[in-house]
């Protein structure tokens, strides 16, 4: 065995009096620890804090790079001719340690990627480079968790790895990633590789064998309400039917960027072009040209923004000389290019005057009013975005059953989107009135965009701040007697906003944009409710019945990772858990002791040990937790294992669970069921004192249609007092019953009986009747 300290060897010095010890964890930092006896007037150098750290086998075995983590302790060993011997106790964390030292910023975890991806992404977030990301290549896909606040590097990474069931190491300045059970060291009784008297094995009571799972999650949006009132031109607050969804209060801030430090933080922001087109100055962001081709010039937040629920865009104190040409403010797909922008501000010069104009462009083409930019004024740009969906892509969960690695979820949800763009002028520092320069739809907005405070041509000027919001589920619009419906502005007074929406359920509108008299004001939000979702084993509920044992074993609990945003999110977890949880050997842990000559190789968490005993009809795979790896000054090298194992149910792994179960979920959960669709493009066409005409936005399935009732949650064949009508046709016509209706509508299939979707569209109309 080989112990360099910077590049000196160190071997010859190791204390005798204790074992070099290495513990390894899964998707942790591994620490190692020795002691060094330095001979008196020797060469060697007493080691440092900081100082590098390599043990490697005589066989060239990697056992451990790192660093030495805390100044090296003297511990009296004894009195010598020379008088009182000391030996150093030496402290080492693995590589991870260059990256946990250094800030990491808060991130809302808004996509699912590959595990490299995220490795990757938590690299660049560090801002250090001493850690090689060029062995990353595991494309296993992900779900990105928000992570802990003040999380270091390590914990993110463990938590990325830890979700797709994989292994991450940081050996030898670089970074890598495998599958767990990637690398099965078989231990066999028959040929002496598996020594049965280091072998203890263990099984949990506390959690036992489950094959009916019920997975509670996080609240979610539930039905799609479109609710109706009518404006009198003194009532400012209007009372809600339901509780609307919100999403937590630590995920309203996605980005909040002033542009006031000394340079770009390049941990938060990327940026891409010549040097000195996109710097911080006495204005913020100060965009000084560029070299004339779209999408070569810009500054892109890192992650990617989730496309859901109701989103504002905003950039502050925008000045732009004659001359500039770019887009500002944009959400783009894919290349950042104008063709890929989603929504933004397109700049362009007129020609002959020179003069600065604005204007939205939308899905790659320009759309809306231009305006006329006064190099003099600032500006203040909002793009408000409402997706009647939260989440846009579902999470992926993994674990491992009698047949293997099991895996559910990552779909992505489909959803259309609604936008609304305007500027407002600031003159000597007094506001104007905002302008909308654009108010529109998309049929299909993506789920996911990069945002771009610039993305230069050739702009010139600067931007004070930008910032990206998640205001909730809430869209509201006006309809004035006679007029044409608009948008109204939701947020805050200081974001322009004519009217906000609160978690207690109320619409308010500010002074000055109080409704009309006869003015109409259709509310859109969604509503909240607990995710649940249920799985069934049914070849383990057979194989107890079969013994006489009741069929049924059940685990009730909830998931905190990977995240289960809705209820399709729980099903899937169910799904996973119920097959790790009635496995064989779901609840085996246990350790082993052994040496290197058990192993054909190096012994890392994330292995496998495949246990093999035909005298006790032994044969079974395990997880490797945990190496404590041990090494007394031998030649040639006798390294000891420790080893704890334990597989998926007896110790989470890539799921993680917990036994509480919320006071506000559904309980019994539906099991597996199969939902359709949900009309989240459904839109009322014609809205009277009278009658109510829908377009669902989808064609019938076979032998379905859609179905009106007055009451949520009573869908089901044949007919009774809450049944309004079924329609095979996509538009259809009701009429209305009171001045204070609620009719709810889902979509319903040919089977017997027939499976509706998941979740209501509901229309509140608060409007009097007519004849």
């Amino acid at each position: 065995m080989k112990i360099s300290i910077q590049g000196q060897d160190y071997t010859a010095v190791l204390d005798a009096a204790h074992p070099l010890t290495i513990e390894r964890k899964l998707n942790e930092p591994s620490i190692c620890q020795l002691w060094l006896s330095l001979p008196f007037n020797s060469s060697f150098v007493a080691p440092t804090r900081y100082q590098s750290l390599k043990i490697t086998g005589d066989d060239g075995t990697v056992y451990f790079t790192g660093y030495i983590a805390a100044s090296p302790i003297p511990e009296y060993s004894g009195l010598g001719m020379e008088g009182p011997r000391y030996r150093t106790a030496i402290q080492a964390v693995s590589d991870e340690i260059l990256l946990d030292q250094l800030f990491m910023p808060g991130s809302k975890g808004a996509t699912t990627g590959t595990v490299a991806l995220e490795l990757n992404s938590l690299v660049t977030h560090s801002g250090s480079t001493m850690l090689s990301t060029q062995g990353l290549a595991l494309t296993t896909p992900v779900s990105s968790g928000t992570p802990e606040p003040g999380s270091n590097w390590s914990k993110r990474a463990g938590q990325v790895a830890n979700m797709a069931r994989a292994a991450y190491r940081a050996i030898s300045g670089a970074l890598t990633a495998t599958p767990v059970q990637t690398i099965v060291h078989p231990l066999n009784e028959t040929d002496g590789s598996l020594e049965f008297a280091n072998l203890s094995l263990s099984t949990g009571v506390q959690r036992a064998l489950a094959n009916d799972v019920t997975v509670c999650g996080e609240n979610e949006p539930v039905a799609y309400v479109t609710e109706y009132f009518l404006g009198d031109a003194a009532t400012s607050q209007f009372t809600l039917a339901a509780e609307p969804y919100f999403p937590p209060t630590s995920q309203v801030t996605i980005i909040h960027e002033l542009f006031n430090e000394s340079g770009i933080d390049k941990t938060l922001w990327s940026v891409v072009g010549g040097s000195g087109y996109l710097t911080l100055g006495a204005g913020g962001l100060s965009m000084n040209g560029g070299n004339g081709i779209d999408g070569q010039t810009l500054i892109t937040w890192l992650d990617p923004v989730e496309m859901g629920g109701t989103l504002l865009i905003e950039a502050t104190g925008v000045t732009l000389s004659p001359g500039s040409t770019g887009i500002l403010a944009g959400l783009f797909m894919a290349m950042e290019t104008a063709a890929s922008c989603t929504a933004g501000f397109q700049v362009t010069t007129q020609t002959g005057t020179g003069v600065a104009t604005l204007q939205p462009i939308v899905q790659g083409t320009p759309a809306g009013t231009t305006f006329a930019l006064a190099p003099a004024n600032q500006y203040t740009l909002h793009i408000r975005i409402h997706c009647p969906e939260s989440e846009r892509s579902q999470s992926i969960y993994y674990s491992c059953g009698d047949n293997g690695v099991v895996s559910a979820g990552g779909a992505t949800i489909l959803a259309p989107g609604r936008i609304q763009m305007e500027i407002q002028q600031f003159i000597n520092g007094v506001a104007s009135t905002p302008v909308t320069l654009y108010d529109g739809a998309l049929a299909n907005l993506p789920g996911t965009c990069m945002a771009v405070p610039a993305s230069s041509i050739n702009l010139i000027g600067t931007m004070r701040s930008f910032s990206v919001s998640n205001l909730g589920s809430g869209w509201v619009t006006s309809t004035p007697s006679g007029g044409s419906a608009y948008t109204r502005r939701v947020g805050t007074t200081a974001q322009a906003s004519e009217c906000y929406m609160d978690r207690s359920g109320k619409l308010v509108f500010y002074t000055g944009y109080i409704p009309l008299a006869g003015e109409q004001i259709a509310v859109n939000y969604r509503t909240m409710g607990r995710a649940v979702g249920r799985a069934l084993n049914a070849g383990s509920q057979t194989a107890l019945s079969q013994i006489g044992w009741p069929a049924s074993a059940t685990w009730i609990g909830t998931v905190t990772s990977p995240p289960t945003r809705s209820s399709a999110d729980c099903r899937s977890a169910a799904k996973v858990l119920v097959e790790a949880a009635a496995s064989t050997s779901a609840l085996w842990s246990g350790t082993y002791k052994g040496n290197k000559l058990s192993f054909s190789s190096d012994v890392w968490p994330g292995d496998a040990l495949e246990l093999i005993a035909s005298s006790t009809n032994l044969d079974a795979e395990v997880v490797v937790r945990t190496v404590k790896v041990s090494y007394r000054a031998t030649y040639p090298d006798l390294v000891d294992y420790e080893i704890t194992f334990a597989n998926d149910w007896a110790d989470d792994l890539a799921i993680k669970t917990s036994k509480t179960v919320p006071a506000n979920a559904w309980l019994p959960a539906r099991i597996a069921p199969t939902v359709l669709a949900n009309l989240n493009r459904l839109t009322v066409t014609s809205l009277s004192g009278s009658t109510v005409t829908v377009n669902t936005g989808i064609a019938a399935p076979s032998g379905g249609g859609f179905e009106v009732r007055l009451r949520d949650f009573a869908f089901m064949p044949g007919n009774d007092p809450t049944l309004v009508l079924r329609s095979s046709q996509s538009n259809f016509s009701f009429s209305r019953i009171s001045p204070s209706d609620r009719f709810y509508i889902r979509m319903y299939d040919g089977a017997a009986p027939p499976n509706y979707s998941e979740f209501s569209v509901a229309l509140f109309i608060n409007l009097p009747l007519s004849a």
